[in-house]
C-alpha cells in the first residue's frame, strides 16, 4: 500500500509542478490581468455576477446580438433541466426586482436575484449564490411571489437555485415547504453557456474579450485547472493501477479534514501565546461541533475574550464560524467604543460590545468567501496554506494595537 500510495502521489505531484508552470507562463504572458478582479468584485453576486449574467441575457442587451444569448441559455441550461417556454424577442430581464417589503413570517417580500420575463408572464426567477449564506424562506418567497401575488400557473413560472457547484437549498431557504425548483451551476451551467455565448460573439470583440474575461474570473473562483491536466488527473486517480488508493484516500477525507482544522487551530494558538495572549479551544471545534469555540484573552483583563466559533455549522443566516468579542452577562459597557477591529460587523449587543463577523476571507468583507463554512475544501486550503492565519493573526495585531482588552475592560459597568 506505501508503495502505491508515494507512486500515486508522486505522478499527481509532477502533473501539479506542470500546471503551476503553465500558471506562471499564462500569468508573464499577461492571461491572468482581470479588470473584474482589479476593481475589487471578483465574488460580487449583485455588482459582478448578477449583473453580467443579465446583461448578456437581455435581448436589448449592449452586446448588440439581440436573442442570441438567452436563446443559448435556454439551450445550455434550462433545457437540461426541463422543457420550458419563453417570448424570446418580448424577453425583459431585471436584478434585485423588489417583490414587496418582507413580512413578520418571512414567506413574502424581498428581492429577487434575477428575474426572466415575457409578455405572456412566462417567468424564469434565479437565486444567485456565489458566498452569500441562505436567508431565512428565501426561495419560499419567491415561489409564493410567482404563485400567489403573479397567479401564475405551474407552466408559466421556474425557479432555479444557482451556485458554484449546483448545492441543493437548505430547509431554511425552502421555509421546509415543498415546491418544485432546480439546481444549476457555474462549474457546469454556466460556464458551459459562456463559453457558447464566446462562439456567438466571434466577430464582436469587445463582447468577446469581456466574456473571456469573466469565464477566466470564474475559473479562478472555482479553481479549474487547465483541461490537459485535469484529464491527465483524472486518468492518473481512475487508472487500474490507482484506483484502489485513491478509493482509500476519499474515505479517510474527513480524518483529513479534521487534521487540518486541528493544525489551524493549533497555529491560532501558537501566534496568540507568542502575543502574549492565552487561548484555549473546545475540542468539538476540530468537528465543527455546535457550540464550540476558540477563546483567546488577556489573564490582566480576562473578562473580555476574543471568540472564534461556530453555534451550528449550516448554509442558513444563522449558521458558521464567525468572530466576536464577548463579556460576561452581568456586564455591560458605560459607553460606546470608538474603534474598529473588523470591517462589516454586525451592531452590538449587551454581550458584543464591538459586534460579531461572519468569517468570510482574507479581504475581510461580506460576501467575499467560505471561510464561514469550515467543511469547504476551499476554506480547509486557506487553512492549510496560510492565508487564513495571516488574516486571524492581523485581527489579533488589531486587538493589541488599539489595546482593546484593556480599553473595553475598564468600560465595564455591573448591570
Amino acid at each position: 500500500m506505501d508503495n502505491k500510495l508515494n507512486s500515486l502521489l508522486k505522478q499527481v505531484s509532477e502533473i501539479f509542478v506542470q500546471e503551476n508552470i503553465q500558471q506562471q507562463e499564462k500569468r508573464k504572458r499577461g492571461e491572468y490581468f482581470n479588470v473584474f478582479e482589479i476593481l475589487g468584485v471578483q465574488t460580487s453576486e449583485v455588482r459582478l455576477h448578477s449583473a453580467i449574467i443579465a446583461e448578456l441575457l437581455n435581448p436589448e442587451g449592449s452586446h448588440g446580438l439581440g436573442e442570441k444569448f438567452l436563446n443559448a441559455f435556454i439551450n445550455d441550461v434550462i433545457s437540461k433541466q426541463t422543457s420550458f417556454k419563453i417570448d424570446l424577442a418580448s424577453t425583459s430581464v431585471k436584478i434585485e426586482y423588489p417583490i414587496g417589503t418582507k413580512s413578520e413570517d418571512k414567506t413574502e417580500g424581498g428581492r429577487i436575484d434575477l428575474l426572466i420575463q415575457d409578455k405572456y408572464k412566462q417567468t424564469i426567477i434565479i437565486e444567485n449564490k456565489i458566498y452569500a449564506k441562505d436567508q431565512e424562506s428565501q426561495l419560499l418567497r419567491y415561489n409564493n411571489f410567482a404563485s400567489k401575488t403573479e397567479q401564475l400557473s405551474n407552466e408559466q413560472y421556474i425557479i432555479f437555485y444557482l451556485t458554484l457547484e449546483g448545492e441543493q437549498a437548505t430547509d431554511y431557504s425552502l421555509g421546509n415547504s415543498c415546491f418544485d425548483y432546480f439546481c444549476i451551476s457555474y462549474r457546469e451551467d454556466i460556464l458551459t453557456w459562456l463559453n457558447h455565448c464566446l462562439e456567438l460573439s466571434a466577430r464582436q470583440p469587445l463582447v468577446r474579450e469581456t466574456i473571456q474575461q469573466y469565464i477566466n474570473n470564474l475559473e479562478i473562483i472555482l479553481s479549474i485547472m487547465g483541461n490537459k491536466n485535469t484529464e491527465k488527473l483524472m486518468e492518473v486517480l481512475t487508472s487500474d493501477e490507482n484506483i484502489e488508493t485513491t478509493i482509500k484516500i476519499i474515505e479517510q477525507s474527513r480524518e483529513v479534514q479534521n487534521r487540518i482544522r486541528r493544525n489551524f487551530v493549533n497555529r491560532i494558538k501558537t501566534v496568540s501565546e507568542n502575543m502574549g495572549y492565552c487561548c484555549e479551544y473546545d475540542e468539538g471545534i476540530i468537528s465543527c461541533g455546535k457550540e464550540t469555540w476558540i477563546r483567546i484573552f488577556d489573564r490582566s483583563y480576562s473578562d473580555v475574550v476574543f471568540r472564534i466559533g461556530v453555534i451550528s455549522h449550516t448554509n442558513s443566516d444563522e449558521g458558521g464560524f464567525y468572530m466576536d468579542v464577548t463579556i460576561p452577562d452581568t456586564y455591560r459597557v458605560r459607553n460606546k467604543l470608538e474603534f474598529t477591529i473588523w470591517s462589516d460587523a454586525e451592531e452590538p449587543t449587551d454581550n458584543n460590545p464591538i459586534g460579531w463577523v461572519y468569517l468570510w476571507s482574507e479581504l475581510g468583507i461580506k460576501g467575499s468567501g467560505r471561510w464561514w463554512r469550515w467543511d469547504d475544501w476551499s476554506t480547509l486550503k486557506d487553512m492549510a496554506n496560510g492565508k487564513m492565519i495571516t488574516f486571524i493573526s492581523e485581527i489579533l495585531d488589531n486587538i493589541k494595537e488599539q489595546e482593546a482588552f484593556k480599553r473595553i475592560s475598564e468600560s465595564l459597568e455591573k448591570k
